[in-house]
């Protein structure tokens, strides 16, 4: 059973996203939230994030919608360091400052600020360690950041039981027209 999940996936600026009123981002957010129903319904309880921009935040607010729905679903935002959102702008810290208010549980792998590359990676495994299921938001036509994190997640599945959900753009396209194709059956 699928207690704890990590939802994680590109960076909105990698997906050419700068704006939370895109449309890409309300169908994201659908997605998202159609595949945790699913999760919950079998018994999901914890969505786990670094508090990354894009995939990561967007699934926060999700999280955070869900919850009036599910009241014992829960938050956890794991980030790797201190002040991970320093360099943000005010807008970006803003929206993270609210997330934050309405998680559930918040804490950093290293309790330090930044000092190199091996707290993401570090960071990374302690989410593998501490998930049951890995949800990845990632496209092998689209090479980003998550690759590393999807080379890590297949060497660690190959050593355990552990599983995962990658969405490939094919995946998402799917469900985007899906979506598009029962709202406009709901006009007619």
């Amino acid at each position: 059973m699928i207690k704890t999940i990590y939802v994680t996936g590109y960076k909105s600026f990698e997906l050419n996203i700068f704006k939370d009123d895109a449309p890409e981002v309300s169908y994201l957010k659908k997605f998202i939230a159609h595949k945790l129903k699913q999760l919950i319904e079998e018994g999901l309880e914890w969505v786990l994030i670094q508090g990354q921009m894009g995939i990561e935040l967007w699934t926060a607010e999700v999280v955070i919608n869900l919850k009036a729905t599910y009241p014992d679903l829960k938050l956890g935002i794991v980030t790797p360091f201190y002040g991970h959102t320093d360099k943000w702008n005010e807008q970006n810290q803003a929206k993270y400052n609210r997330i934050v208010q309405q998680s559930d549980f918040v804490d950093s792998v290293f309790h330090t600020p930044y000092v190199g590359p091996h707290q993401f990676k570090q960071t990374d495994q302690f989410m593998l360690d501490h998930t049951d299921q890995s949800l990845l938001i990632y496209d092998e036509e689209q090479e980003a950041s998550p690759k590393y994190f999807k080379q890590m997640l297949v060497d660690f599945m190959e050593k355990t039981n552990y599983t995962c959900d990658i969405v490939s753009f094919d995946e998402l396209t799917e469900f985007i027209n899906d979506l598009q194709w029962s709202q406009e059956q709901s006009f007619e």
